[in-house]
């Protein structure tokens, strides 16, 4: 006896106390995988922003954006497409990159969709179904990107 409780009533709270112990390790185990989840999604979020943003502040992408706009306000990008070829193409590759991450679920799909969806279906619509860019078969080369235009186109 001690503390008025025999070794039975004891070996009764050391098996509660044990049971105790690992629920508040389950839950400490619940906590942490939800803070890892809750940071993996944040970063997600982050990286998707960064990488739409990157239309609006890249300066490369920039002047190759205002070199697009002004070669069809002028209208010469109708009469030599193959001298704005490089700029298309880099304007392209990055909506291409943006879809592969859509794609890979690198990227959160919404934000990409309420960022861009009007940029890439307007560029999409002006400089490849137009034929301005004379690219053959766009959907070989920007499947991703072609894809996500055509689901966006839908809805």
């Amino acid at each position: 006896m001690f503390l008025g409780f025999d070794n039975t009533a004891w070996t009764a709270f050391g098996a509660i106390a044990g049971w105790v112990y690992c629920c508040l390790t389950a839950g400490l185990l619940g906590f942490a995988i939800y803070q890892i989840r809750s940071a993996k999604a944040d970063a997600k979020i982050n990286r998707t922003l960064t990488a739409c943003d990157r239309y609006d502040t890249d300066p490369v992408l920039d002047r190759v954006i205002n070199r697009i706009a002004g070669a069809l306000d002028d209208r010469s990008l109708a009469k030599n497409p193959k001298d704005f070829s490089v700029d298309m193409s880099s304007l392209f590759n990055y909506f291409e990159s943006i879809a592969i991450g859509v794609s890979r679920s690198l990227y959160d799909k919404d934000i990409v969709r309420d960022q861009l969806k009007p940029i890439i279906i307007d560029h999409v619509d002006d400089l490849i179904l137009s034929g301005l860019t004379g690219w053959k078969n766009p959907s070989e080369d920007f499947d991703h990107l072609m894809k996500l235009y055509r689901e966006w186109k839908a809805s």
